[in-house]
């Protein structure tokens, strides 16, 4: 009978241990695209306790545990209870597995070498916490085993806080060796920043300078230090003579600690707006960033500003500083301004002119009047690395638009797709929402709304309905709850409630598209949240 509860209590522990291990795997995934900052991951584990309890056998679990911590049970019972927590435990993993079938993730969990350490760690803690005690009491250990599969959360976040020094010493001898890198091998850098507009800009800068210079430029969306190390390391070589490089305004540490890595010879800075207003806690601090990235000595000598930003035209000369200015609202009094655009649903045309009175007439393909403004920035900079104006012209007509930002795709059966699923901020939005109406009947926009406004958020994303149903004649709105702002703003605006429909996930989307789409429509995806805003 002694043999026999033994083999079951290590039965008992193992299979709680595997569903701990299970949570594990999800929560780091959660704590990865919350980019393992330990205070937005425990707001996400606020908000969502009603899917981490979705598996009931996990709460049948914990309660045993939390019962064996107080009471004392016969050998017989004590083998019944232990038989029976194997098959809560092994149910409870089938279970975990039938809830990710159902949520299907957009973006995987990258295992990274990170992410591997601090699964390590997690685990070592986990078992320990169930072997320490295993040495007076056996009991005590098993209940421990029980209980961790919910406090996962918990357990995490203390493995977080236990790697934070060593993974800082990991960063600062990555940023130790990308300044060694860069310095060898001396590339002029053109820094990009900005609430948004900073990826196309980026795109469209090195596109221009492609024509005169071997360029290297950060990737996607890679704007922090880490990001910006790993391209240097791995990518970063003599034969590049530019460097352009995206810099996030909302980087831990900031710029200074983003231009001690990168210096800058050269930088843009595209606007200053309300995206990333929940980190920053209010507009007047992201004014004040934005501000202070233009004086600080790494943005560089010269800096391109955005004229038509309202912010960035009151910043004035700076000391020490070549500013240069770019409007797409035809401002004279810029270095650039833009005039006669012409926007239609093959591309844009428009004249840039000098502060000299030089005009050049410009094409692309590229969708929306926003781009204009960012062609602008871009133009400022290859003119000041000496880029002809033929170049510059030849160079626009073939610009891409960088993916999930407008980027024009077609669909099965003649259907349009419109890919704006990197947009997330008001003005975009609203920017968006002019290029979907300059389309034919039928435009079917899909949406979850915005998200890291603070306060805004509800009043912005009403307003986001009232755009919407000026250019849509059909919404799809993604997650019920958080788009309900969204929902009241289109019906505020009257526009017909039969024409508004809601699905849970793009999987829901998808299935809905199969009898709702027909040939010839336009289908605009806008904004694309990660897996933490699944509802």
């Amino acid at each position: 009978m002694r043999g026999l509860a033994d083999l079951l209590l290590v039965m008992a522990a193992g299979t709680a241990l595997a569903l701990a291990w299970a949570r594990f795997v999800y929560l780091l995934h959660m704590l990865q695209i919350e980019e393992y900052d330990t205070r937005r991951f425990v707001h996400w584990v606020v908000l969502h306790a009603d899917r981490l309890a979705a598996n009931p056998l996990l709460d049948l679990l914990a309660l045993v545990g939390a019962l064996a911590l107080f009471l004392r049970l016969e050998s017989v019972s004590s083998i019944v209870v232990r038989s029976l927590s194997i098959a809560v435990g092994l149910a409870g993993l089938l279970w975990e597995r039938r809830l990710g079938a159902r949520s299907p993730v957009k973006k995987a969990l990258v295992m990274t070498p990170r992410a591997r350490r601090l699964l390590v760690c997690t685990a070592i803690l986990s078992t320990g916490m169930c072997l320490a005690p295993l040495a007076g009491q056996g009991r005590l250990a098993l209940a421990i085993a029980w209980l961790l599969p919910a406090m996962a959360p918990l357990v995490l976040v203390v493995s977080r806080t236990i790697m934070e020094p060593i993974e800082a010493w990991i960063r600062d001898w990555y940023v130790r060796d990308a300044r060694r890198i860069l310095a060898g091998f001396a590339p002029t850098v053109v820094g990009i920043t900005g609430s948004y507009g900073k990826t196309s800009t980026k795109f469209f800068t090195a596109h221009l300078l492609e024509s005169r210079y071997r360029v290297l430029m950060t990737p996607e969306s890679y704007n922090t230090a880490m990001g910006i190390c790993r391209v240097i390391r791995g990518h970063l070589g003599p034969e590049h003579d530019v460097f352009v490089v995206e810099l996030a305004e909302n980087e831990r540490g900031g710029f200074k600690h983003l231009l001690s890595l990168v210096p800058c010879s050269i930088s843009i800075v595209t606007s200053v707006g309300l995206q990333h207003l929940e980190e920053f806690g209010s507009e007047e601090a992201i004014r004040r960033v934005l501000r202070g990235f233009v004086s600080m000595p790494g943005s560089g000598p010269t800096v391109v500003l955005n004229g038509d930003d309202p912010v960035l035209a009151d910043l004035g000369n700076m000391h020490g500083k070549r500013v240069l200015r770019a409007s797409a609202s035809g401002s004279p009094s810029s270095d650039l301004h833009a005039e006669s655009i012409v926007m239609g649903v093959d591309g844009l045309s428009f004249d840039i002119v000098t502060n000299q009175g030089e005009r050049f007439p410009c094409q692309t393909m590229l969708l929306g009047r926003h781009n204009v403004e960012n062609i602008l920035l871009a133009v400022a900079v290859a003119r000041e690395f000496g880029v002809s104006w033929n170049a510059i012209q030849d160079s626009v007509a073939t610009l891409q638009a960088p993916p999930h930002r407008l980027q024009m795709m077609a669909g099965a059966g003649g259907v349009r797709i419109i890919d704006d699923a990197f947009n997330s901020n008001p003005a975009g939005f609203a920017m968006a929402m002019e290029v979907l109406a300059a389309f034919p009947s039928r435009r079917i926009l899909v949406t979850p709304g915005l998200v890291s406004l603070g306060d805004v958020e509800d009043a912005a994303n009403s307003e986001a309905g009232r755009q919407a149903a000026g250019a849509a004649d059909t919404v799809i709105l993604v997650g019920p709850k958080k788009t309900r702002p969204v929902r009241e703003g289109l019906v505020m605006a009257g526009f017909p409630e039969t024409n508004i429909l809601t699905a849970r996930s793009l999987e829901d989307v998808t299935v809905l598209m199969r009898s709702l789409v027909t040939p010839g429509d336009t289908v605009m995806f806008e904004n694309d949240l990660p897996d933490t805003y699944n509802e």
